[in-house]
């Protein structure tokens, strides 16, 4: 077995969406990435603080340059592993130009490790998202266990076999953003602990090791089935409310501090080890039109603040963030499971207004403490 590194390792989610692609030109225009929402983005209330100044601009992350002084940026701050949101519809692909012309052809990129999230979920126009219409939907979300098969060969083909792909346990790190309707989709837990174990029959043959299956949960009652089915552990893609059922439409940042850590708690306890999460913030106001007045009322035809017309977060400093991101790292380290590493949403989500990339407001501040907790 591995030895167990002398603290957990600091994951980053990476959201790919910020270079021109081709499916963006045909549905949106010809150079259209989400920049373009960012740079419109409107405040909605006294004190809202939009739109966000990058430092570093609308880079194309695409560029294996952009990428090289990412990869400087986050090495030198305490990041081990960059996590790519990865989109797959059946074969087709979607903004895997972030990772595979930007970050695997830096000439840096051994600095840090990468692994893959598969963002599993429909793939829909919500930039910007109707108000309370169906979301105009481009690509469904289906999995058969010959789609799985596929996913797996590409990944041996053009990740796997990278000398700095994450590896858990001498475990090749996969994760699910909807773990359960994976399992549902093909067939059960029975008939997905077959697939994976064929999967691992599969590497084998290809000269790699097993699959370290890792299932994105929002709670944990889903969690013995996930073990069931064959997932070795679990994490939280963000954690970005008070968890009160009416939290109100703006929320603190410090009442999402301790939700985090009830969360944490709630499934550390659960039957798979848990990688706890730390968000750095919440805001998709930048994915909603901008006629729309605020606060936005509830959808008719739901009867909720339905994504992204939703609650906002504020009061998000970082000096309350670093003292998150030491919790989460105390925390990981007292459990006696030993959770392999603390998860950060989110390097670059600009549009959900997580992001650790420097911004005008705190420049590189948030790294910073980021480097203080894991580093310091």
């Amino acid at each position: 077995m591995a030895q167990l590194p002398c603290r957990p390792e600091v994951a980053v989610i990476y959201c790919p969406l910020w270079h021109p692609y081709d499916h963006a030109a045909a549905w949106k225009g010809e150079g259209w990435c989400e920049w373009e929402l960012l740079k419109s983005a409107i405040p909605r209330f006294r004190g809202h603080r939009l739109p966000l100044r990058p430092t570093w601009g609308c880079f194309d992350e695409s560029d294996p340059k952009w990428a090289a002084r990412e990869i400087d940026l986050a090495a030198d701050h305490g990041v081990d592993v960059f996590i790519f949101d990865w989109y797959w519809y059946s074969g087709v692909r979607l903004m895997e130009e972030a990772l595979e012309r930007g970050f695997l052809r830096a000439p840096n990129r051994r600095r840090l490790k990468f692994a893959l999230m598969w963002a599993n979920h429909h793939w829909a126009d919500y930039f910007p998202a109707p108000f309370d219409q169906p979301w105009n939907s481009w690509l469904p979300i289906r999995h058969t266990p010959r789609d799985l098969t596929r996913v797996v060969d590409y990944a041996v083909e053009n990740y796997f076999r990278q000398p700095n792909y994450w590896r858990v346990e001498d475990r090749l790190f996969f994760s699910l953003f909807q773990a359960e309707w994976l399992v549902e989709q093909l067939g059960g837990i029975e008939a997905t602990r077959r697939e994976f174990r064929k999967i691992d029959r599969r590497l084998a043959a290809a000269g790699l090791p097993a699959m370290h299956w890792n299932a994105m949960t929002w709670g944990a009652g889903p969690v013995a089935k996930l073990k069931a089915a064959g997932f070795h552990s679990t994490t939280t893609y963000n954690v970005t409310s008070d968890g009160r059922p009416k939290g109100g439409m703006v929320q603190q940042y410090p009442a999402v501090m301790a939700e985090h850590g009830r969360k944490w708690r709630e499934l550390a306890a659960a039957p798979l080890p848990h990688c706890p999460v730390v968000t750095m913030g919440w805001d998709v106001t930048m994915r909603c039109v901008q006629k729309l007045r605020w606060p936005f009322p509830p959808s008719k035809r739901t009867g909720n603040h339905d994504y992204p017309y939703c609650h906002l977060v504020v009061g998000n400093t970082p000096r309350r963030f670093g003292r998150l991101c030491c919790q989460a790292r105390a925390f990981a380290e007292s459990d006696p499971r030993r959770p392999y590493a603390v998860f950060v949403n989110a390097w670059n989500e600009w549009t959900e207004a997580s992001y650790l990339l420097p911004e005008k407001r705190y420049g590189l501040a948030y790294l910073r403490e980021l480097k203080k907790a894991f580093l310091g």
